[in-house]
């Protein structure tokens, strides 16, 4: 298939950069990694046969040695080819000279194309100030190419200080907010190691284990997979098997808070393929329900609400219940019956 010129931004994943800069505060590594690579997803999303044919026109935004670790065939710059084909001496010739010309043409206009508008992104996510030494008097930025304004702005602003370094040792022990997903950490702590690794002072995966597991440990969530971590060999102290570790114990915690949080009814109504088959005479209750020894209560001492199941509150039934859930049933009651020294309660199958 031929190459085309006609694309448009609306080909690009990221429409528009995040600020690289502002008036006030310079590029940093950060912004420019950032920006590095949704200008390289954006060129790498227009196809290009050219440099192995599998990564578009990401030469336009990588040094020739980042993207020899991407290909092996390098990618060869297209050259302007000349106004008209190749004259041929036979019409077959002639033919296949004006089929190659236009091949060449379409070729090389989709790399200006391209490389145009990831320029355009850039100039607009940076202010000038920081560019200002490629701009021509006449030309003013048309004769600079991507790839021109990503090497100046990496050999000028970066740079990874020392202070910078220091900060990123101090992000691997943020806290985490159980509320956003367990991976949160160990993507910090692979983004802190590529970081210092960037700033050619490499963090340990010892380290970055040791400040992972220090974050997890003070959440206070996981005292059983702590302890396990803990009393393990040190040979087996490393980051893939910290994060399995620590996934396999959220993914139990989550389970636990919703089984212990969820009524009877709401456990039915979220996940009805995972309920167990009734028993003959009876259906299970969430677990703090499904029986009572004599000594503990009474048959009458015992009430039952929709939402949250059984309970010792006899002034917490389905009809007074305060919070109920969505499909609620006010009618809702609990029967028991007395087998052996354990009183089984049972209570109404919810509606289909």
């Amino acid at each position: 298939m031929s190459p085309t010129a006609d694309f448009t931004i609306s080909d690009f994943p990221h429409k528009v950069l995040d600020p690289i800069a502002t008036d006030t505060t310079a590029p940093s590594y950060a912004s420019l990694l950032l920006a590095q690579r949704q200008l390289s997803a954006n060129a790498s999303a227009i196809p290009s046969l050219n440099g192995g044919g599998a990564h578009g026109h990401m030469a336009l935004t990588l040094t020739d040695e980042a993207y020899a670790e991407l290909s092996d065939i390098p990618f060869v710059i297209p050259v302007a080819p000349p106004a008209d084909p190749e004259p041929g001496t036979t019409q077959p010739q002639i033919t296949e000279n004006n089929r190659l010309h236009k091949r060449a043409v379409a070729t090389h206009s989709l790399y200006v194309a391209v490389n145009n508008a990831l320029r355009r992104q850039i100039l607009d996510a940076v202010p000038r100030v920081y560019v200002r030494d490629l701009e021509h008097p006449q030309f003013a930025y048309s004769h600079v190419s991507c790839r021109d304004l990503l090497d100046h702005l990496w050999r000028n602003f970066g740079t990874i200080t020392a202070s910078y370094l220091k900060s990123n040792i101090q992000s691997m022990y943020t806290p985490w907010n159980p509320v956003d997903p367990i991976e949160t950490i160990f993507h910090r702590l692979n983004d802190a190691i590529a970081y210092s690794i960037a700033g050619r002072d490499p963090i340990t995966e010892a380290a970055a284990v040791r400040a992972g597991y220090d974050v997890l440990e003070h959440s206070g969530l996981f005292p059983r997979a702590c302890e396990t971590w803990r009393t393990a060999s040190p040979d087996t102290h490393t980051l893939a098997n910290l994060r399995a570790l620590f996934k396999v114990a959220d993914t139990d915690r989550k389970r636990t808070v919703t089984t212990g949080t969820l009524g009877y009814a709401n456990v039915l109504t979220t996940a009805p393929s995972v309920l167990p088959s009734p028993l003959p005479d009876a259906l299970s209750l969430p677990f703090s329900a499904l029986s009572v020894s004599n000594s503990s209560a009474t048959l009458s001492e015992k009430t039952y609400c929709w939402t949250h199941g059984s309970s010792n509150n006899r002034r917490h039934t389905s009809a007074t219940c305060k919070n109920k859930a969505p499909g609620h049933r006010d009618d809702a009651t609990a029967t028991n019956t007395l087998g052996g020294s354990t009183k089984v309660w049972t209570a109404p199958k919810p509606p289909e």
